[in-house]
């Protein structure tokens, strides 16, 4: 049931926040780079500038590094439980390894690598800029555009190349705490639901709507309560959504 409705998740720290931001980029990047068209080459670009500039702020390295440790840590003590698939545990337990080796060998900061490459420092120069990228602002910029397909995936695929630990990193520490997840199946009364924590901590909250409600979730919590209320989608034209009397959803907290 859960693949046919629509998540929403919201993080409860920052660190998480710039984790499913870079997660999300990678995504595009990596779509985008494998197209044909210069356009999703150049929306390519653009990614990959977002992505530098969300890494600007923080140590992304180090607490990568920090959580891969904390799941090892908590996966390690599972090791000859009965009730656990061993096999799987260490399939889990090689990938936090390997992880880990993979992101130590990184000597460059992501926020840092641009500035390594001539063209990427002069294209960057310039993308903050509103049409800042006409042929006539970078040249070599309309010239590498208009290289053949294969050309520029080359190059894509060499200035992507080290973001990969970073992107393997994260898509397995997100995969790991989603495995985590409490769900439940609970309803919003006249749009509002609220739950008594009790004091339990997540990391990541999970919202699961039936896309069809066109329901809109806003959160808000703290240690004891947690508050979802929802809205109609409004995209400036048509009918908004009436909220329903009663409406189901799907609940899930996640935390190692």
């Amino acid at each position: 049931m859960t693949e046919t409705l629509l998540r929403y998740e919201f993080p409860s720290n920052e660190k998480l926040r710039t984790f499913l931001r870079l997660a999300d980029l990678f995504k595009q990047l990596t779509w985008f780079a494998q197209q044909e068209n210069s356009n999703d080459h150049r929306a390519a670009i653009i990614k990959y500038f977002e992505i530098q500039e969300v890494t600007t702020r923080g140590d992304q390295k180090n607490d990568l590094l920090h959580e891969l440790a904390r799941f090892r840590s908590c996966l390690e003590p599972l090791a000859n439980n009965d009730n656990v698939d061993q096999e799987s545990l260490k399939e889990t337990l090689d990938k936090l390894q390997a992880s880990r080796a993979e992101l130590s060998c990184v000597g460059v900061r992501i926020s840092h690598l641009s500035s390594q490459n001539e063209f990427l420092k002069t294209v960057g120069q310039r993308s903050g800029i509103p049409a800042g990228t006409c042929e006539f602002d970078v040249p070599v910029y309309h010239h590498w555009l208009h290289l053949s397909a294969e050309e520029r995936k080359h190059y894509l695929n060499e200035w992507i190349k080290p973001l990969l630990p970073y992107s393997n990193a994260i898509d397995l520490i997100l995969n790991l705490l989603r495995g985590t997840a409490e769900l439940n199946d609970v309803e919003a009364i006249k749009g509002s639901y609220q739950k008594d924590l009790q004091g339990k901590t997540f990391t990541l909250l999970q919202v699961f709507v039936d896309p069809k409600l066109n329901m809109i979730p806003k959160i808000s919590a703290n240690r004891y309560l947690l508050s979802v209320r929802f809205s109609g989608a409004n995209f400036g034209s048509g009918p908004i959504a009436e909220i329903p009397e009663v409406m189901p959803f799907r609940l899930g907290l996640c935390n190692m």
